[in-house]
């Protein structure tokens, strides 16, 4: 039964994710709302649930529906459809955020700039960020940025210039004449301390650090200044002579971006912090950049003196167990006391614990010892972000033969690869017999795509394509954009009697050159002449 409600209510929930869009194109037939209510979705499979009518729906819609919102699906909707849809978008109590793009936020407050409240609360957080400020009456001012300050200021794309002007509305309005904020101030702006300059935060109530926990990154000039306020001793966390480990669990996630000064601060309990703070982090699928810095600034003060051998202790099962390994052990320690028979038997834990550059280039240097041959399927698919350190000559004699072990090393959580080494390594894996660029191939590789060359991406099936992933294509060339539109086309060549739910289908693989596919005018007009708020 090839219905999409059928499809929905026989795939396990845990599996909903890899249904193919495709299949998901509800067009004309009634939707069975509790039914896609119990699975998680990834957003390019919900924008195409969402272009049924779904005006009597709209509130018993899940987090994960909700983020399927896109302009298209909005387009033959009424007025108070599409406010009820956002609506069911904004914040509420005990339940997930809705996450949604900037384009999406972009359309939903086009769509609605007209028929606006001042009840800002009605409507998603992120989409005030967007909120034409002339239309905000000055009585109301302090109640629109307490609800704007719960946005995710990360959204704002920079070309906006977005940040920069809604700190200047937000100082005309609270009164702030400095750079130097009261507790009421902070608690007002709320995230809006994560775009701010150093000198606010070195200067303002240092409640501001509660807020900043919030923030997804930090310039240098931010943990500088956050850096300088801890140390002053003013904040609620006393004196740095005071300072133990509960101190570092009291900040949240901020010792994730701190430097050396701070952690100078600190004798014994950093290992006892990393026990827990370590197994948090990779939890939260923090990005390996932000582990990789942190190693470094964590374990800058151990050094260890040339020519004494493993003094630190022989890296062991039991200490590759301990989830702040390898803390304490500097790069000439990690290599001495790491024996390459305890590597290969503990490959998978050593490569999930060591995020550092150095260190990496140590296991594979061992590695390489141990496989003069190459490293084969195996040991690749554990390699992790290990992966990412390796030479050109390294990925030329690894055996590469199984989706599993391609999907492994292109994992996008363990870091971007060069493009030079990502299509040595696809290129592997197809000189096997029988391999291809099937559609399980095509959602290993994601955006690594571009790194094939156009004779290789035309030899993908329109088959492969439709039952994949969206591609990401922002990074290829002309040339290889055209090559994969052209295919996409006859993919959903059936989608196309459903003029808006093909425009989605297709939208991922447009270029400014390729734009003659729809025959519905508005599309095209609204992606190509309104870039930055239609979806």
């Amino acid at each position: 039964n090839q219905s999409p409600n059928a499809l929905v209510a026989n795939v396990p929930d845990a599996m909903a994710t890899l249904i193919p869009r495709a299949l998901l194109t509800f067009s004309q037939e009634p939707v069975d709302v509790q039914a896609i209510n119990r699975k998680t979705w990834k957003q390019e499979q919900v924008s195409s649930l969402s272009s049924y009518s779904l005006s009597p729906l709209t509130n018993r819609l899940s987090p994960s529906v909700l983020q399927g919102f896109t302009c298209t699906s909005a387009q033959p909707m009424t007025t108070e459809t599409v406010h009820s849809l956002v609506h069911a978008c904004r914040p509420r109590i005990s339940r997930e955020k809705v996450v949604l793009k900037e384009t999406q936020l972009t359309c939903m407050y086009n769509l609605q700039k007209d028929n606006l409240s001042q009840n800002f609360t009605d409507y998603p957080s992120d989409m005030l960020l967007y909120y034409n400020y002339a239309k905000v009456e000055k009585r109301n001012c302090r109640s629109y940025f307490n609800a704007a300050g719960s946005a995710d200021f990360s959204v704002l794309s920079s070309v906006l210039n977005k940040d920069e002007m809604l700190l200047d509305n937000a100082k005309s309005c609270l009164g702030i004449s400095e750079v130097s904020l009261s507790k009421n101030n902070v608690e007002v702006l709320g995230n809006m301390v994560c775009t701010m300059e150093g000198s606010y935060i070195q200067n303002s109530d240092p409640f501001i650090l509660e807020k900043l926990k919030n923030c997804k990154d930090f310039t240098e000039a931010q943990v500088t200044a956050m850096e300088t306020l801890l140390i002053s001793g003013t904040t609620q966390y006393g004196k740095t002579t005071t300072w133990n480990q509960q101190t570092l669990e009291d900040l949240g996630t901020l010792p994730l971006y701190l430097t050396q000064n701070f952690w100078s601060m600190f004798t014994t309990v950093k290992g006892k912090f990393l026990k827990s703070f370590m197994p948090q982090l990779r939890k939260q699928e923090t990005v390996k950049r932000k582990l990789k810095t942190l190693f470094m600034q964590i374990n800058s003060l151990s050094r260890s003196k040339r020519g004494a051998g493993c003094i630190t202790g022989n890296i062991t099962q039991s200490v590759i167990a301990d989830t702040s390994f390898p803390f304490g052990y500097d790069m000439t320690q990690f290599d001495l006391c790491l024996d390459t028979s305890v590597l290969k038997d503990n490959l998978a834990a050593v490569t999930k614990q060591v995020d550092d550059n150095n260190f990496q280039k140590i296991i594979l240097v061992k590695l390489n010892q141990a496989y003069p041959s190459g490293i084969v399927d195996e040991q690749l698919r554990v390699l992790g972000s290990v992966s990412r350190v390796a030479t050109l000559d390294d990925i030329t004699k690894w055996s590469i033969t199984k989706i599993d072990t391609l999907s492994a090393l292109m994992a996008f959580g363990d870091g971007p690869w060069e493009t030079a080494k990502s299509k040595a390594i696809i290129t592997t894996y197809l000189n096997t017999s029988g391999n291809s660029l099937g559609s399980s191939e095509l959602n290993a590789i994601g955006a690594n795509l571009c790194s094939l060359d156009v004779s290789v991406l035309k030899t993908i099936t329109s088959s492969s394509l439709k039952n994949a992933n969206s591609l990401d294509v922002t990074s290829c060339s002309t040339e290889q954009k055209r090559a994969v539109y052209d295919i996409s086309k006859s993919s959903f060549s059936s989608q196309r009697i459903s003029n808006p739910t093909y425009y989605q289908l297709i939208s991922p693989y447009l270029g400014k050159h390729t734009h003659t596919h729809t025959h519905t005018p508005d599309l095209s007009i609204c992606f190509f002449s309104t870039y930055f708020w239609c979806a």
